[in-house]
């Protein structure tokens, strides 16, 4: 029976919204005053996105066997978690000698940078890039028709593409309220909501991710 429910393509969203909206009401109206130190570097919500991320590369080992193909398929989703996983460890901050973070377009039109890292970096955008584009090319097609058809996994990845767009979005309202606006930042408590919404979405992508392997880990048994 919980086999069956897991399996279901209406467990991703299910799950996902339940226990978002369950999380986030948790720390905002349970603990109000400090929401945004629980979105600071080192508190509680990146604890949990590095050791989802660290689950998830664990997960893709334990299910390597279920990829033929390790270099295009299962290698490129290693290389992107691992990605990832570096990302929230903050290790864009500590490459470029010039800059806060390589992985910008103001790097890249700063004259000041080096010509030398410019090229390292832009290389290393392209790769990741690469990867992304390569599968969304491979598996669009599958995925839209699958779609309507119920796929377990399909519904599943369209959660997480979803949620990983969306918390993008809200990342840059800040900022573009302000440039819009002439300057003027977002009230504290619309600040501070944004912040729990982008820092809380960006947590649950890698557990998304580690159902999503897992999902069709069973069915591929099945």
């Amino acid at each position: 029976m919980l086999k069956k429910i897991f399996l279901s393509p209406f467990f991703m969203p299910v799950a996902f919204l339940t226990l978002w909206l369950s999380f986030m009401g948790v720390l905002y109206f349970g603990y109000p005053a400090d929401v945004l130190r629980f979105t600071e570097e080192g508190e509680v919500i990146e604890i949990i996105t590095h050791l989802g991320y660290i689950v998830l590369i664990a997960v893709l080992l334990a299910v390597a066997a279920d990829y033929q193909d390790k270099i295009k398929t299962w290698g490129i989703y290693l290389f992107l978690a691992l990605c990832a996983l570096l990302r929230e460890q903050g290790i864009q901050h500590h490459l470029s000698k010039t800059d806060t973070t390589p992985f910008k377009s103001r790097f890249f039109l700063n004259p000041n940078n080096p010509l030398g890292e410019k090229i390292v970096f832009g290389a290393v955008l392209l790769v990741v890039a690469g990867a992304v584009v390569y599968l969304a090319v491979k598996y669009s097609k599958h995925l839209v028709r699958s779609f309507f058809k119920l796929n377990t996994v399909t519904w599943s990845v369209a959660v997480l593409c979803t949620v990983g767009v969306c918390a993008k979005i809200i990342d840059r309202f800040p900022s573009n309220w302000r440039k819009a606006h002439n300057g003027v930042p977002l009230s504290d408590e619309v600040y501070t909501i944004c912040q729990l919404l982008e820092e809380s979405s960006e947590m649950f992508l890698p557990y998304i991710a580690v159902i999503i392997l897992w999902q069709y880990h069973l069915l591929k048994k099945n």
